[in-house]
């Protein structure tokens, strides 16, 4: 087909879901009218009829690409009611197809990869998207469970971070979401993230970076910041002054859990909303970097509650060992025998300052001076041939 098909109209134009497209649609007439002995029909259309076909096929936008959500936990209705299937086969057939389809399918959709229940890394095991497709990313959304920071999921979920800090040149929108579980399965009280948490190293490491336009951190069912962490991210993302093309937001949701059948509710003991009026809440509301940080009283709860598993240790480090266990906090890690501090014997000499009483120098070798001095007088000759 000659490429005089291009010219109908632009490529580039903008159409309305379910309206038709008249370049596809001559285009597919085309492909009713050609022979059905070639095996590869497709081939057949010029590049940017075939790009145009690959973009209605794999892009879904304006709907969200969710990836482990079912394992994540409560979720909105309205923002996923299930997993979106994209028709990836096309990209199986062929090499060329592989390489004109593949940055159509990561940059004009966003996808959402989620975590799984107690710490499980969930779609993190490996890296969602391999690092060589990263660059074509524009909008990603990284949905964490909030657990103790030693597990699986923050270390992999803070390197992916990082990942695509270093690889994701072209990243448009980013919205990192941290979920809590103490309004449904209780199962880890440590919702607050603190500031050498691994993911919030990996924040701060992208916030520098200045690697993402625009990034939202949401606050999901009852989930917290480190105080003033939230305040230390919005304040070195703007370290250079307000540009009018970069921003940070932060915002909080909530899955408004249904109420004690007891002690029936009007309003969500959360986050305040009408319980009778689901339909007109908003997924997310914008706040404050001091709306999404903990309060003292909060932190000495959490505290409290991880102090009665076992999580933290029984007692303060700041706290004088008892009479009789001296030795009980010695050590790199607060336990063994003492450390004995050598460091001024291990000095090489003329180098240990002075001694003390029962301490000695100790050198390498008795330090003699030559019995005859010998000096040699040294000529240009030595180092350059004379040429006669």
């Amino acid at each position: 087909m000659p490429n005089v098909l291009s010219k109908i109209a632009r490529v580039n134009e903008a159409f309305a879901p379910g309206q038709c497209n008249p370049v596809l649609d001559i285009a597919v007439r085309q492909l009713a009218s050609l022979s059905l002995e070639k095996h590869d029909l497709l081939s057949e259309f010029p590049t940017e009829i075939r790009l145009m076909i690959f973009e209605e096929l794999l892009v879904v936008w304006p709907k969200i690409v969710f990836r482990g959500a079912h394992e994540f936990g409560p979720l909105d209705e309205r923002e996923f009611e299930g997993a979106i299937p994209i028709p990836w086969q096309i990209l199986a057939t062929c090499r060329r197809y592989y390489e004109e389809a593949m940055p159509i399918m990561y940059s004009k959709n966003r996808f959402v990869f989620c975590t799984g229940k107690g710490g499980e890394p969930g779609m993190f095991w490996r890296f969602p998207i391999h690092t060589r497709y990263m660059p074509y990313l524009t909008d990603l959304g990284i949905y964490l469970r909030a657990d103790t920071p030693t597990k699986e999921a923050a270390r992999r979920v803070a390197h992916f971070i990082k990942a695509i800090t270093r690889l994701a040149v072209h990243l448009q929108y980013l919205v990192v979401l941290i979920s809590s579980d103490c309004l449904y399965e209780k199962l880890c009280p440590w919702d607050i993230i603190f500031c050498d948490h691994p993911v919030a190293k990996s924040l701060v490491q992208l916030v520098e970076a200045k690697a993402v336009k625009h990034v939202k951190i949401r606050l999901h069912d009852n989930a917290c910041l480190f105080p003033g962490f939230a305040q230390f991210l919005h304040q070195t993302f703007y370290k250079d002054g307000v540009p009018a093309d970069r921003s940070i937001v932060f915002s909080r949701s909530c899955t408004c859990p249904p109420p004690c059948p007891n002690h029936p509710a009007t309003y969500c003991l959360h986050c305040g909303w009408p319980v009778f009026s689901p339909p007109y809440k908003p997924i997310d509301v914008l706040v404050g970097p001091a709306g999404v940080e903990s309060d003292m009283e909060r932190m000495m709860d959490m505290q409290h509650e991880l102090f009665e598993l076992g999580v933290l240790p029984p007692k303060d480090d700041d706290e004088e060992p008892e009479e009789g266990n001296e030795e009980a906090n010695v050590g790199p890690y607060g336990g063994g025998p003492p450390i004995e501090d050598d460091y001024e014997e291990n000095r090489k000499a003329f180098d240990s300052g002075m001694l003390l009483p029962g301490q000695v120098r100790r050198y390498y070798g008795e330090v003699t001076a030559p019995s005859v001095w010998f000096f040699q007088q040294t000529k240009v000759t030595d180092y350059f041939e004379v040429v006669v």
